[in-house]
């Protein structure tokens, strides 16, 4: 009797409805680049929590690629500190690395480079169900 209630007990516990970790959060990933002022080109991509992403654009012949990752590094739930770290290639060559800094379930938005060359604007974003 005592085995088949602690059996039941391990069953429940390991359902969702008493899961110790939060689903993962789907994000909207954002980047673009800006040049003297104008938007070049812009893409973007959903992430989770522990899932690589990545998408490409294409302005005239080179190529942008993006790749990020998404991960929680202190607290518990909503009090969470989650970084998204970049990659951002032109062709060839790695133009930036942007790491990003925010609290689970909020948008941050972060923008690097010169005004006069390239800026590289990059902003996430949660994603909720009803979106």
């Amino acid at each position: 009797m005592i085995r088949a209630a602690l059996t039941a007990f391990a069953l429940l516990a390991a359902t969702p409805a008493f899961a110790q970790e939060a689903a993962p959060q789907y994000y909207r990933l954002d980047i673009s680049v800006v040049r003297k002022g104008v938007e070049v080109v812009s893409t973007h991509t959903q992430i989770v929590e522990g899932y690589p992403a990545g998408a490409s654009a294409t302005l005239g012949d080179v190529t942008y690629d993006f790749e990020a990752n998404l991960f929680s590094v202190q607290g518990d739930g909503d009090t969470a500190q989650m970084v998204v770290e970049a990659h951002l290639a032109r062709g060839e060559s790695e133009i930036a690395a942007p790491r990003l800094s925010f609290l689970r379930g909020q948008m941050a938005e972060i923008a690097m480079g010169e005004e006069a060359g390239d800026v590289l604007k990059m902003s996430i974003m949660p994603v909720f169900a009803d979106d």
